[in-house]
Order: structure tokens, then C-alpha cells, then sequence
């Protein structure tokens, strides 16, 4: 399993977003091996952009999903992940002033609809396939935390 950084050194482990060519320096695709929209208005999205550093890793989850849901796009439909929340984009956390962990590129968020940041129920409790490929990677699921964001995972450690 990987060993990812604490949120409060990622700057030190993937870089500084803030830098001039973070995205051209650090970004990389990772292909989805399924059909995938995003959740706000049904483009077909055919990468998620990651840090390079955690894009094997994503790789890897959406490759054990993808073999776990049988290839079956139904399947794929029911877990929610279909619908594609974002990667990498530079901003700052929800509600805050520091950096979000899709600034670093080590974040990345499905089903939004059903995972609502605050959400009390996340849809993907109930998907333990997809939750066990994102801890196997050590990934973070913020379905877990005491403000929950169903939707997100990170290769950051809270604490």
C-alpha cells in the first residue's frame, strides 16, 4: 500500500500548484476503462488528470473496479461512477483558504449528486468493491470524515 503525505505536506511531495508550469511539469491522464459524463453537464470525459505521482495508483483502483464490476457498464452506472466529478483543477478547499488537494492533483470525485459535500448518507458506503480498490492505494475517502464528501478520494493523509 502507499504511503501517501499528510495534507499539510503536500506542497513538499507534489510540488507547488502555485508554481507557473505545475500543470504542464506535473499533470498526467489516466484513461477510464468505461464510459464516463461529467455529473454537471454529460460531456463524455475519457481522463482524469492526476499528479504524476499518484497516476499509477489511479490506474490501478480504476482497473480492479472496472474487473470487479465485470466490465459491465450497468454495474459501472450503479456504483455512480460513471458520473465524474473533477481532478485536478487549482482552488481553494470549499469554505476555506487553503489549497484544495485537486490543486495538487491528488484528488478526484464521482457521483456528486448522491455524495453531496455534508451529505449524512454517502451513496458509496454501500459500494465496499469500489471503497476497498481506493484503501488498497491508501487513498483517503472523504465519506469518512466528520464533514463528509462522499464523492472525494485523495492520495493525502488527514491526520
Amino acid at each position: 500500500m502507499n504511503k501517501w503525505p499528510l495534507q499539510s505536506e503536500c506542497r513538499e511531495f507534489y510540488g507547488n500548484p502555485s508554481s507557473a508550469d505545475y500543470d504542464r511539469r506535473n499533470i498526467v491522464n489516466v484513461s477510464v476503462p468505461w464510459m464516463m459524463v461529467t455529473a454537471w453537464d454529460g460531456r463524455q470525459v475519457k481522463n482524469i488528470r492526476v499528479h504524476h505521482k499518484c497516476a499509477q495508483s489511479l490506474g490501478r483502483i480504476l482497473a480492479v473496479i472496472w474487473s470487479a464490476a465485470g466490465k459491465s457498464q450497468d454495474v459501472i452506472n450503479q456504483w455512480g461512477l460513471n458520473k465524474y466529478g473533477g481532478g485536478y483543477v487549482f482552488r481553494p478547499m470549499r469554505g476555506g483558504k487553503s489549497l484544495s488537494m485537486h490543486a495538487f492533483g491528488c484528488a478526484v470525485d464521482f457521483d456528486p449528486e448522491r455524495n453531496p459535500l455534508g451529505g449524512l448518507h454517502p451513496h458509496f458506503k454501500d459500494c465496499p468493491i469500489v471503497l476497498a480498490a481506493f484503501e488498497a492505494e491508501g487513498w483517503t475517502w472523504g465519506g469518512s470524515w466528520q464533514r463528509r464528501d462522499g464523492m472525494h478520494w485523495q492520495a493525502a493523509r488527514v491526520g
